[in-house]
């Protein structure tokens, strides 16, 4: 990350739910982003009535179980454009290792270096120190597969999970082999929960940091809320405020600083795009992002 062309920029496709594999490599393309993470899941037959969704029916998504034309599909769709399928990106239950080894294969059918492992969630329902036992036992057979195949397993700083800050993640990823298991880094998931600052947990995370995912999100209390006088003089008055997407730009997430913090641990890994704002229709979007990035590169 000396300079702004050095970056290098990929794309997560459950960002671009209204592009088919060919449309996106063709945008990517055209933006600048040399990378491309293939969101993994099976489709419902009954979403695929239903328009393009980020989670529903996302037309660029590749199937767990992708058949030989599927794979060249996707495949030819990046070769074509001359892009480069970085990650796999599924969404693994911890201990599903049948699951994982599955998208290991696929990973490896296309030439990713990477897939997303899975982590426990966590709602109170169960104690931190048993899913943490749970996730550990599961790696391990994870770190196996990951040097069979020789794809990394990533985990990501999610909230909801026991892993939603950079020290959390590391915790859980420590005892192995940093060229197999990984953390990718997500500062926009720490907005709702995990927040430490940036630089420390960079520095922390160390060889483990395989991942960097771009987006940004905010808070904000309830409309009515916000605008009753009464409650805002109140200081008994309970306010419950929620978190949402936001532009990168202008959500909570410092990117600069983050851009900063990176540089200073020297970080030359992959940024990926995955803004969920709807600010933008896609293309500009993809543009938008790389514009941005390579802006804020310079001035630091």
């Amino acid at each position: 990350m000396a300079s702004s062309s050095k970056l290098k920029l990929s794309v997560f496709t459950v960002a671009t739910p209204d592009m088919t594999p060919e449309q996106l490599c063709e945008a990517a393309a055209a933006a600048g982003i040399d990378g491309i993470e293939w969101r993994c899941k099976e489709t419902s037959p009954h979403l695929l009535s239903e328009p393009p969704s980020f989670w529903g029916n996302n037309l660029c998504t590749l199937s767990p179980s992708a058949d030989d034309e599927e794979i060249s599909r996707f495949n030819q769709a990046a070769s074509k454009h001359n892009r480069q399928a970085i990650s796999v990106t599924p969404y693994l239950t911890c201990g599903d290792v049948e699951g994982t080894e599955q998208i290991m294969r696929l990973a490896s059918k296309l030439g990713a270096s990477m897939i997303r492992a899975g982590v426990p969630g966590y709602d109170r329902s169960r104690n931190y120190n048993d899913l943490y036992t749970q996730a550990l036992t599961y790696l391990q057979e994870v770190e196996q597969l990951a040097r069979t195949y020789n794809v990394k397993a990533i985990i990501e700083t999610h909230h909801l999970t026991i892993a939603p800050s950079a020290s959390l993640a590391h915790r859980l990823v420590s005892s192995f082999n940093h060229d197999h298991i990984g953390v990718l880094y997500d500062p926009g998931n720490m907005v709702y929960e995990g927040y430490e600052n940036y630089r420390m947990g960079l520095e922390l995370l160390g060889p483990y940091l395989a991942h960097v995912h771009v987006k940004n999100a905010g808070w904000q209390p309830p409309a009515q809320q916000a605008q009753s006088v009464q409650s805002a003089n109140d200081p008994l008055q309970s306010i419950e405020w929620s978190c949402g997407w936001r532009p990168i730009a202008n959500g909570q997430v410092p990117w600069k600083q983050v851009l900063r913090d990176l540089k200073a641990v020297g970080y030359d890994g992959w940024l990926g795009l995955e803004d969920f704002s709807q600010t933008f229709d896609t293309p500009t979007m993809l543009q938008t992002y790389v514009n941005q990035i390579q802006t804020w590169m310079e001035e630091i």
